[in-house]
């Protein structure tokens, strides 16, 4: 799984309320919890758990500007 597959199905399985959500905010949970994963994956794991959460005014500016793109579509669909 890439990781524009991981923010999409993220996303759209919270918006959704489907079962896969829960798995996908537990893996979001921990690459934002373990040192070993790189900085900008745990900020993304961050980012994505407040998304799925439903916070629409979660600060993305220090992801990468296609994730940004993404997030920002994707919430925008909601």
């Amino acid at each position: 799984m890439t990781v524009e597959q991981f923010i999409a199905g993220a996303i759209q399985f919270a918006r959704e309320k489907r079962p896969e959500a829960e798995e996908d905010f537990k893996s979001a949970q921990k690459m934002a919890a373990v040192s070993s994963v790189p900085a900008e994956m745990r900020e993304l794991g961050r980012i994505i758990q407040r998304v799925m959460l439903g916070d629409r005014n979660v600060d993305v500016s220090s992801l990468p500007r296609e994730w940004v793109e993404m997030i920002e579509r994707m919430k925008g669909e909601g």
